[in-house]
């Protein structure tokens, strides 16, 4: 599914990761890829910013919104994308050949740092190879709102009959997924979320 992604919508996925390192998350939120759609370069930068949807008010916005995941993908997810002929284990195996296995799991326990070296230590290549490897510092997983928002973006690319998943997608799907944190950043910045939607929907209308 992964290959369906237009190239600025693969930058957008792929900006989460070090967007989450940043922050200190330890997994992937729909807030997080809102905050990298509004980044220079994503294709609806422009879209969001005139709705006041701007790197600057997401980041501040973050401060104060909760953090807890929401509800899991239901059986009658996978069964609706089945109609059309969607396989969600497709979709896990095409995103773990990207980002490797379990990059749509639940985030587990990372292992302890050896003792007596700290795992921020700066210059240890060994170290670093083992961050990489085991989980400190390495892959960021998708939580399962952002699991939500990747299907709902391919059910807006099917909606409008495009070809391949673009950032207005995402957007989209981001806007349509219940997430109490995206819901409360929104109303702080005090988009109309009907309005961006028409908006983001006439944006892909004029760039497909």
């Amino acid at each position: 599914m992964f290959e369906r992604f237009a190239r600025d919508a693969r930058a957008v996925v792929v900006s989460t990761q070090d967007l989450c390192r940043e922050l200190g998350a330890d997994e992937v939120r729909p807030v997080h890829l809102l905050l990298a759609l509004t980044e220079e370069g994503s294709g609806v930068h422009d879209v969001l910013s005139a709705h006041g949807i701007t790197t600057d008010a997401v980041a501040e916005c973050l401060g104060v919104v909760p953090s807890a995941p929401p509800a899991p993908l239901g059986e009658d997810d996978a069964a609706a994308l089945r109609t059309l002929g969607i396989d969600l284990d497709s979709i896990r195996e095409a995103v773990e050949r990207q980002f490797g296995h379990g990059a749509l799991d639940e985030p587990a326990a990372g292992p302890t740092p050896p003792a007596g070296r700290a795992a921020s230590d700066e210059g240890d290549d060994d170290l670093d190879t083992a961050r990489g490897r085991f989980g400190w510092g390495g892959h960021i997983p998708f939580g399962r709102g952002s699991k939500k928002v990747l299907e709902l973006a391919l059910r807006e690319a099917i909606r409008a009959g495009a070809r391949e998943i673009r950032t207005e997608h995402i957007a989209l799907g981001v806007l349509r997924v219940d997430d109490e944190a995206v819901t409360m950043l929104i109303r702080a910045i005090g988009a109309d979320p009907r309005a961006l939607r028409a908006d983001l929907v006439d944006h892909g209308r004029r760039t497909a």
